[in-house]
């Protein structure tokens, strides 16, 4: 008689689920950060940015962890991106004042 070992199952997810978290991640920050459309509404928005800035939250670190990404990464890229914005904004601000200015 034939007998095939048994298999032992792993907690690695295939794929598709990583697929799918990562989708969940990305989805987030569209939400956070990306531009306003139609069907964003202001608390969507918030919710996404609560989401994503609150790092100790057991959701943001089994959302990251189940994408495949160690959350202390994912909080890394958040700051970088409320970093660029608000360089962004600042620079857009004050080309607003100096074109002002000119007239």
């Amino acid at each position: 008689m034939n007998m095939q070992p048994l298999r032992v199952l792993v907690e690695e997810q295939s794929p598709p689920e990583k697929k799918l978290w990562r989708a969940v991640l990305g989805q987030a920050f569209d939400d956070a950060f990306g531009p306003d459309r139609y069907e964003k509404t202001p608390n969507i928005k918030k919710e996404a940015v609560d989401f994503l800035t609150n790092y100790s939250d057991v959701s943001f670190i089994n959302v990251c962890e189940n994408a495949g990404f160690d959350p202390n990464f994912i909080k890394r890229k958040v700051q970088k991106k409320f970093c660029d914005n608000f360089t962004s904004a600042i620079k857009n601000l004050s080309t607003k004042v100096r074109n002002k200015n000119d007239w």
